[in-house]
């Protein structure tokens, strides 16, 4: 989630909170007044999370990584040749594929092979029994140019 978005949940959840006490109908009105109070505690807890999470992710997140001459690293995480996203840090790229990996096969491990000549990183499955596969989850580094420059067309 992108600072704006954990803020405006902070601001969903606290105006829920003022509702849990003032509900005289529907379900919320079956609860008793210390299962309202426990919702209304959890509710301001977590609008208190994600209104520190908008506060703080601009100072915590890192910016892109400058490629030579000037040029922004960006990280394309891939399925064969199905993109998935890109993003600006190869971490978050191979969470992306870890994460899909691991949703269909929950059991596995998993690890990188990276090529040293491209960048290129692989997700290698790793079995129970130690054995190894290679999937079709990649990692591409690429670069995008920061401006345009008219001579280098030429």
């Amino acid at each position: 989630m992108i600072p704006q978005q954990h803020h405006a949940l902070a601001e969903r959840l606290l105006a829920q909170a003022d509702t849990w006490m003032d509900a005289d109908t529907g379900w919320r009105a079956r609860l008793s007044t210390a299962e309202r109070l426990a919702h209304r505690a959890a509710d301001l807890a977590t609008a208190q999370v994600h209104a520190t999470l908008a506060t703080l992710l601009p100072i915590l997140t890192p910016e892109p990584d400058p490629a030579p001459g000037g040029e922004l690293a960006v990280y394309r995480a891939q399925f064969e040749s199905i993109t998935l996203g890109h993003y600006t840090s190869p971490e978050a790229a191979r969470s992306h594929c870890e994460a899909l990996l691991l949703r269909e096969w929950p059991s596995l491990s998993c690890t990188w092979a990276e090529d040293d000549e491209d960048g290129i990183a692989e997700l290698i499955a790793v079995y129970e029994d130690g054995t190894e596969s290679t999937t079709a989850y990649t990692v591409t580094p690429l670069s995008v140019a920061a401006a345009y420059d008219a001579e280098a067309d030429e």
